[in-house]
């Protein structure tokens, strides 16, 4: 192989790195902007979602009774009232993960049952989802028990 061929294939390599450099330049810009857009999108929303989760915070507060007691039938009568209006009419379902949105509709239909031990299961689900969802702990973290204090 002599010289010309030799620089040929050398120049023809450097074009094809230099555009395949340049193709995943634009690729990896796109994505960078999309990034961009989506975080600016939560920032935005953060207030509003934040808002909402505390609505739905004390919503389900009464479907958590401590020592073991459950909510009573009228409580879940009332929160099925609250938290279906709080879910479609306040738009609060807007602000729901997929993984708490799913809770939330499977409380709703356990409210409806009127199925006290699943209420509060799915209550207490909900609420550890939601701390999840603002970053307050990880999803590891929320398997952890907490000792009860007096």
């Amino acid at each position: 192989m002599g010289f010309n061929e030799s620089f040929l294939l050398t120049l023809i390599d450097k074009l094809l790195i230099g555009a395949i450099l340049l193709i995943a330049g634009f690729w990896l810009n796109g994505r960078l902007e999309k990034l961009k857009g989506q975080l600016a999108l939560q920032n935005a929303l953060a207030p509003a979602r934040a808002l909402a989760f505390g609505a739905l915070w004390k919503l389900t507060q009464p479907l958590t009774p401590r020592d073991g007691q459950l909510p009573t039938i009228q409580e879940c009568a009332d929160a099925f009232l609250e938290l279906r209006k709080w879910y479609y009419a306040e738009n609060g379902a807007m602000h729901l993960s997929l993984d708490a949105a799913d809770l939330c509709l499977k409380l709703l239909d356990s409210l409806e049952n009127r199925d006290v031990k699943g209420a509060k299961r799915l209550a207490t689900a909900l609420r550890t989802q939601l701390k999840v969802d603002l970053g307050v702990y990880t999803r590891a973290q929320a398997g952890i028990r907490l000792p009860r204090g007096n």
